[in-house]
């Protein structure tokens, strides 16, 4: 014996423990402003006060003032062109075992460790290919440039957020900084670098922009 599948959204029925209940219709509100004007807005903004309430009372946040805005120009990355733009995107990143191992070392042997954060990493390093770049809303009126130039456009020479190889060029740039100063990165891992050995062994780990750099004496870590 078959039965027929309801075919419209008025015959869709939920069966529960030998009952039937029809099937909810009103959708549920995705923002602020849709609870605010759904039907049922009185019982959603209980809800939503609810909810707060018991955020608040188990301290799940604390409440700052802004102390600085930041803004960061973005190239239009979507737009490149493989083969024209860009080749190589791939960049490594320290796996985790790796770093686990060393901070076990560190931790054994007493070493020093500090952690730093390379600020616009991704602004670093020189872009091989050419790319032109139209100039972002707002930017003319910083670079104080004549009403007669608006076909002026940007040639990118460094590497820029947004831009498809700018995580590549930046590993190879600062793998290459590192290298420069004799350490060696380790086989297993191109992420994790060692120079000297005993006391005057220095480690340092990287994970994209993120440095952790490990010493005996924490003065010349700086």
């Amino acid at each position: 014996m078959t039965q027929e599948r309801p075919k419209t959204n008025d015959q869709q029925l939920a069966i529960y423990e030998g009952g039937r209940v029809m099937a909810a219709t009103e959708e549920v509100p995705k923002s602020y402003v849709e609870v605010t004007t759904s039907a049922g807005s009185d019982e959603w903004k209980k809800a939503i006060a609810s909810e707060v309430e018991s955020l608040t009372a188990n301290k799940t946040w604390k409440l700052g003032q802004v102390i600085r805005h930041k803004a960061c120009l973005v190239a239009k990355g979507f737009s490149q062109k493989h083969g024209i733009d860009y080749e190589d995107t791939y960049a490594p990143v320290g796996y985790l075992n790796s770093i686990r191992a060393k901070l076990a070392k560190c931790a054994a042997n007493g070493f020093e460790i500090e952690q730093c954060d390379v600020d616009t990493a991704s602004l670093y390093g020189k872009l091989n290919e050419e790319i032109y770049m139209e100039l972002p809303e707002g930017v003319r009126e910083l670079l104080t440039l004549a009403e007669c130039e608006d076909d002026v456009v940007c040639l990118l020479l460094q590497i820029l957020y947004g831009l498809k190889q700018a995580s590549r060029v930046w590993n190879e740039t600062i793998d290459s900084h590192i290298k420069n100063m004799g350490f060696k990165a380790a086989d297993a891992d191109p992420c994790v670098y060692t120079r000297g050995e005993g006391d005057d062994e220095y480690i340092v780990c990287r994970y994209v922009d993120d440095m952790l750099i490990a010493a005996m004496n924490k003065a010349i870590i700086a």
